[in-house]
């Protein structure tokens, strides 16, 4: 990588962590970023290293504005406190609302005084009626709680498939059809995505995840391209564009609306249509039309690309899609060559069986398989081991593979 690429500069899109908590962001000249309640002053990261860690400070002239300061090390609270002692159980412990002895105003002192995040929760835990009578975990806890309030550090990552993955998920699983990273890991490897070859694809609300993971895993100046097909106007992009892949891999992506693609492919087929003979009078218009023709615009230039691919056909077909998959299917299974891969995924399993039904009719489609690999996150601590409630078990995911013809 070039040195110049491993500086942050304007108008790079970056990851900002908090902690656990991540977020896109597009960087500007005298820029800002609401992280929470906090208002952040970006400009102080341009020019810095990638994994660097700045500290939030308060602005003289705007206590509710922040600006940065590049630290060297940030802390963990947990670590720096030195907790001696610990209760057994919390039963004894009485919730009243009065166990802590510092009022909002002493707290926000301290805020004001610019103690770092350890300090604070140095003062919290010192000034706390109950906190040496709960137990170890409970401590733990009370102090990750506190330090997700006061953590004053951020760090700039550039943007990959897994953080953009995480990141979408954990913002709003909808926005990209509940894909997980697990999910998208497995379609990848179903497809059997590499560097050589055409790829066909048809999205239709991702947010652009499964675009960046296929062109990522394509990989830079290879021989690879991936038709994406999308049912709108225009396709969704956030991701792929949050990727920022360098302008002759961004190029073999070839963006094209379903349904005009495939009307402008059978339009094409039938005008080459060797028993379809050319009148004279109709061949001379065709000549002056051309000639005098402005330049078709990019959609139709992208249709042309994507048609002289589909009529080789390609190495992959992948499908995500909030649509029934069935006519989908159906109707692209014609590009996709012999003793290739199949991918279909869907956020229900009903859609799925109803396309298990219909691979099942066709001669031409062997190995179908339909899966759901539901993965839990577990809590494991010393004696005491459960998994967590509240989670999201994934999408379904269908493979097969097709015969050659």
């Amino acid at each position: 990588m070039h040195e110049n690429e491993q500086l942050i500069q304007v108008g790079d899109q970056v990851i900002v962590q908090r902690q656990g908590y991540t977020k896109l962001h597009k960087l500007k000249k005298n820029g800002s970023l609401i992280i929470g309640k906090f208002t952040v002053q970006m400009d102080n990261v341009i020019g810095h290293r990638y994994l660097d860690t700045f500290q939030m400070k308060n602005s003289s002239n705007n206590k509710k504005l922040f600006i940065l300061e590049k630290v060297e090390d940030s802390s963990c609270s947990v670590g720096a406190l030195n907790i001696e002692t610990s209760g057994q159980d919390n039963r004894n412990i009485v919730i009243d609302g009065d166990s802590q002895m510092l009022t909002k105003d002493d707290i926000d002192k301290l805020q004001d005084s610019e103690l770092n995040s350890n300090a604070i929760i140095g003062e919290l835990v010192s000034n706390s009626k109950t906190f040496n009578m709960k137990t170890g975990y409970s401590q733990e806890k009370y102090i990750k709680k506190k330090e997700k309030k006061y953590f004053e550090y951020i760090q700039i990552r550039r943007p990959t498939v897994r953080l953009l993955a995480n990141m979408f998920y954990r913002q709003d699983p909808s926005k990209t059809l509940g894909i997980r990273i697990d999910d998208l890991s497995q379609i990848l490897a179903y497809a059997n995505i590499h560097s050589d070859g055409n790829h066909l694809l048809y999205d239709s609300g991702t947010s652009g995840l499964m675009v960046a993971a296929i062109m990522n895993s394509i990989g830079a100046n290879t021989e690879a391209s991936l038709i994406h097909m999308h049912p709108g106007n225009e396709c969704q992009k956030n991701a792929f564009v949050a990727m920022q892949f360098p302008e002759e891999q961004r190029n073999r992506c070839i963006n094209v609306n379903l349904y005009s693609v495939l009307r402008d492919f059978y339009q094409t087929k039938e005008s080459e249509d060797p028993n379809m003979e050319e009148t004279p009078s109709k061949k001379q218009k065709m000549n002056e039309d051309s000639a005098e023709a402005p330049k078709p615009p990019q959609w139709k230039i992208d249709n042309q690309r994507a048609c002289k691919i589909l009529q080789t056909k390609c190495d992959t077909l992948i499908v995500t899609s909030k649509e029934h998959p069935v006519n989908i299917v159906k109707e692209l299974l014609w590009f996709l060559k012999g003793a290739r891969q199949l991918v279909v995924f869907n956020a229900m399993r009903e859609p799925l069986e109803d396309l298990f039904v219909y691979l099942k009719s066709r001669l031409d489609i062997v190995g179908i398989k339909l899966s759901n690999n539901f993965l839990r996150n577990y809590q494991v601590l010393p004696e005491r081991t459960h998994p967590e409630v509240n989670m999201n078990s994934g999408g379904y995911i269908l493979s097969a593979v097709k015969l050659n013809s």
